[in-house]
């Protein structure tokens, strides 16, 4: 299907603008600091045949409201937002800092996710609350300042693909970067820089995914183990995929990969829960 129409929904009083699309089990899209909705193209077209398919737009982007700068109310504001937009329990994936808010409100709302996707994601920076912000984070407020919007999107674009990616990837990149609003960029890095999912984590009981681009210079491997170390030995299951010849956007750099990768998960789940509707029908 083609990208759906931006839609909006009042979160207690907070406007949330998403694109919702499909029929059937909810998958959860959650986008990147140089994103929003229609990062997510390739995906609504491969899975809304099968999937009720939303993205929304995080706090500060497209036409979403600023909300306070917290990793625990982009938490409870997506928590509210998929209510609100009629959404009970679901598959969730979040890349990059939209892997972060997934990650917190699978920590602290777990009986809502069914099964938790981490795109090229870490567990925060763990930064003192209101400390500055780190270079490469000041570097991109210039650049918002300095260039116009398609030139700070390619200029994003570059620093966030492989060497040798199809140069029309790069310009769709660029085109979704180049919407990014700088109080919006402002307020996500503040988040990622002040977020640690750590402590949180211990309570994730659903199956885990964890997608990393072999050569992501952006969240690196180190920051990805740390991460995987961090989820407990007691979920269901966890499968660990770096994406060869991909940097930190894989799900547009190589989306038939991505994708591939993505399907097989979300048919273990399928497997899993027709699983337990059996046993559970022999045990009545």
């Amino acid at each position: 299907m083609d990208l759906p129409e931006r839609r909006f929904v009042d979160v207690n009083g907070v406007r949330i603008s998403y694109r919702q699309g499909g029929h059937g089990d909810d998958l959860v899209f959650l986008h990147g600091l140089a994103g929003n909705a229609r990062t997510w193209e390739f995906q609504f077209k491969t899975y809304a045949d099968r999937y009720r398919v939303t993205a929304w737009d995080a706090p500060g982007y497209g036409e979403s409201d600023l909300i306070p700068t917290d990793i625990n109310a982009y938490g409870d504001i997506l928590n509210d937002f998929t209510t609100c937009v009629g959404i009970e329990r679901f598959i969730l994936l979040g890349h990059s800092m939209g892997g972060i808010v997934a990650g917190n409100l699978a920590g602290r709302y777990p009986g809502r996710v069914i099964g938790l996707v981490l795109s090229c994601t870490l567990l925060g920076r763990d930064q003192v609350k209101g400390a500055p912000l780190g270079e490469n984070y000041m570097a991109r407020l210039k650049q918002i300042d300095e260039l116009s919007p398609l030139e700070y999107g390619r200029a994003r674009a570059k620093t966030m693909t492989a060497p040798g990616c199809d140069p029309e990837i790069i310009e769709h990149f660029a085109s979704i970067a180049a919407e990014t609003r700088k109080d919006g960029l402002v307020a996500a890095a503040r988040v990622i820089s002040e977020a640690n999912n750590e402590p949180i984590f211990s309570n994730l009981n659903m199956p885990v995914l964890v997608i990393a681009g072999e050569v992501d210079k952006t969240v690196t491997k180190n920051l990805t183990e740390a991460m995987i170390a961090a989820i407990p030995e007691t979920v269901p299951t966890l499968e660990v995929n770096y994406l060869p010849g991909v940097a930190h956007a894989p799900y547009m750099e190589n989306p038939e990969t991505y994708n591939a990768v993505l399907t097989n998960f979300l048919n273990s789940l399928k497997k899993a829960i027709l699983g337990k509707a059996v046993q559970n029908q022999l045990r009545s």
